[in-house]
Parts: structure tokens; sequence; C-alpha cells
């Protein structure tokens, strides 16, 4: 089905140690890998909804932290699924026809849908949102993904690009990886804007994908002071890489630090909470269980509610001749980021209880599961 795949949940990898906790008993799933996943997630929907709101000037022009924070998390919240993704493809060994039959079922299905329904929806309210688009440019979709769904276009190309070598040494498929993410920078740049920013897109994500495959063992011994020097590290290189004259460009080569750093430091604080457990973690682990169906769908979810709240802005200030304080700017982004989590996750629920996953492209729910 397609939420059974190798790319945003895992199915039966290797136990990473004897005291992490299995998702269910009997599942062989590394709960960390979800908590990890939860955590990234979340973030993706913070980061969409931050950026959108930024996009339509909810924000005023002076405010920097909006921009910071989207900056922070884009840094390494992509590169961590796609270092997940190659982390969990490393313990397959399907046979290669079988191999892109569930790929055409996981990840092109999915794409093609939702790319269509969200460029449908985007066209239908562009007069309330950022978007630009005409329904004549939905062809497009072919070679420029729209946002969000790049994700998957650029994961199918690291699969298959991963299959292509996967018998390699991991040093061979390490340095082919860092060949396909220099290369593009020598003739992408003097084509400029020709809708090609997937290729970057996906080397990119191609070399986070091997680093993911061939450092499985070095995961497996991520423990606390892990976690508390990758943090450090992670600010450190975030604070550099943002004052350089690269700042900004996140598929630089100058970036790949602070990426790491912070997909070192959510690796292991994820083992960590795993071996702890409590309500917050099993939480964390949901999420990141049914991440990919929050993926395709939370844009929907928060778009709408950054239209709701650029109007209730808009309105409280007319009344009042204020600005919204922080703490109320705060809980509206909060609330926003809740729904566009949860409300993904009651629509996949539905669509289990009614065994229409498949045809919605979604992960089939375990409708009697509970956190």
């Amino acid at each position: 089905m397609p939420g059974d795949t190798d790319i945003l949940t895992p199915s039966n990898p290797a136990r990473t140690s004897s005291n992490l906790r299995q998702t269910r008993p009997g599942s062989g799933r590394d709960e960390s890998l979800d908590i990890a996943k939860g955590f990234g997630i979340i973030l993706v929907v913070l980061g969409h909804c931050l950026d959108g709101l930024i996009a339509s000037g909810f924000f005023p022009a002076s405010l920097m932290w909006p921009t910071l924070a989207v900056y922070v998390i884009y840094l390494f919240h992509m590169p961590l699924f796609f270092v997940v993704s190659g982390h969990l493809a490393s313990g397959k060994h399907r046979p290669i026809g079988t191999t892109l039959a569930k790929l055409l079922q996981t990840i092109v299905y999915p794409y093609f849908l939702w790319s269509i329904l969200q460029g449908l929806t985007l066209i239908y309210f562009s007069k309330y949102t950022t978007s630009q688009m005409h329904i004549s440019s939905l062809y497009k979709i072919l070679w420029a993904p729209i946002v969000p769904y790049w994700f998957l276009y650029a994961l199918f190309l690291c699969q298959i690009g991963y299959l292509a070598i996967r018998k390699l040494s991991h040093q061979m498929q390490l340095g082919i990886a860092i060949a396909a993410f220099l290369i593009p920078s020598f003739f992408l740049l003097p084509l400029g804007g020709a809708n090609l920013n997937i290729v970057p897109e996906t080397t990119r994500g191609f070399l986070y994908f091997i680093l993911g495959v061939v450092s499985v063992a070095q995961v497996k011994q991520f423990g606390r002071w892990t976690a508390l020097s990758a943090t450090i590290l992670f600010v450190v290189f975030a604070i550099v890489y943002y004052q350089s004259q690269f700042g900004g460009a996140l598929a630089s080569i100058a970036a790949l630090p602070a990426g790491m750093a912070g997909i070192i430091a959510t690796l292991a604080w994820a083992r960590m909470l795993a071996a702890n457990g409590g309500r917050l973690v099993s939480m964390l682990a949901f999420c990141g269980r049914y991440s990919m169906s929050i993926y395709v769908t939370h844009i929907f979810f928060t778009a709408g509610v950054r239209i709701v709240l650029k109007r209730l802005a808009t309105g409280s200030a007319s009344s009042s001749g204020a600005a919204p304080g922080l703490l109320a700017t705060c809980i509206e982004i909060a609330a926003a980021t809740v729904v566009g989590t949860a409300l993904p996750l009651a629509i996949n629920w539905v669509v289990s209880k009614l065994n229409l996953d498949a045809w919605f492209g979604l992960q089939h729910m375990e409708t009697n599961q509970g956190l």
C-alpha cells in the first residue's frame, strides 16, 4: 500500500539497540526513526505556514524572527527525510522490478494525484493566496514540481539512482553522490531561470540519501554527547553560514555542515527519547509513522488557515489600530501548525476506515490504534 514504503515510513529496519522500544510489539519498527520523522514533519508544516505568511505580507517587513525561523528549519528538515530514506533503503534488497512497482505506487501515483489536486486548488483560490498559477501550466509538473511535491519527485529519482549503484561499495556510492551534487552547479548557472530547480534539489537530496545509506552503523552509536555536541555545532554553523556570502542558498555546499549537524542532532535526540518513552514521544512517533500522509495533504490546511489568520489580523488591526502582539501571533501560528498536522491525520484515519487509502495515495492507518 502507499504508506508501506521505504520513504517516510520504515518497514522492519534493523534494531538499533536493545533498549530502544518498538513502535508496536512485534512490528520491528525502529521508533527513534519515527520520532525523528515526527519532529521533521511538524517542522515541515510550521515552515510552510511561516513561509506562506511571510510571502502574503502577514508580518511587518521589519520583523526578522519569522524569516530566521524559516531559515533554520529549511537548513535541515527536508535533508533529514532524505537521510532517513537512505538509512531505510540500505536494509532493503528487493528485486529491481518489485522495487520499481512499489515506487510507482508509493511515490509516483501520490505525486501526480496530489500535484494535480493542489494545482487545481491554487488556480481556484489564486485571488486569496500568493499563487499565480494558470491551468495551462499543470503539465509542467512533469519537470517542475509544485511545492511541496518536489520532494516526491526528487525522492523517486534518488531511489532510482540508488538502485543503479546499490551493489557498489559505500565509498563508491558516496563518491558518485558527491560528484552528482557538484556537477550541476557548472552547467545550470548559464541556463538561468529555466525551471530546472528540481535538478539541484535532487542532487542535494541524493547526497543526503547516500549519507543515510552509509551511516547506518554510526547512527546506532548516537547518544547524549552526540546530541549535545551536534546541537551546539548546528547553532554555530547556522550562524556562520547565515552571516556568510552564501547565506540563503540552501543548496550550496557551504550549507552541508549545518544541515548534517541538524540531522545528527535530531537522530541522536530521537534515540534518547525512544529509550525513555512518554506521551509526547508516542505522539511524535505517531506523526512520524504517518508523515507521508501529513506531507501530501497539509498544504491545503495551512493555506486555508493562513487566509483566516491574515483576515483576522487585518480586522484586529483596523479595529484596535495596533498590530497583533508577539504572543498572540505565536499562538496563532502554533494553532495553524496543529491544524495542519491533525486534520491530515484525521483524513488518513477516515479513508483508511473506508479502505480508500490506496485510491488517495495515503498510508494505511490502523484505525483501532492508539497513541
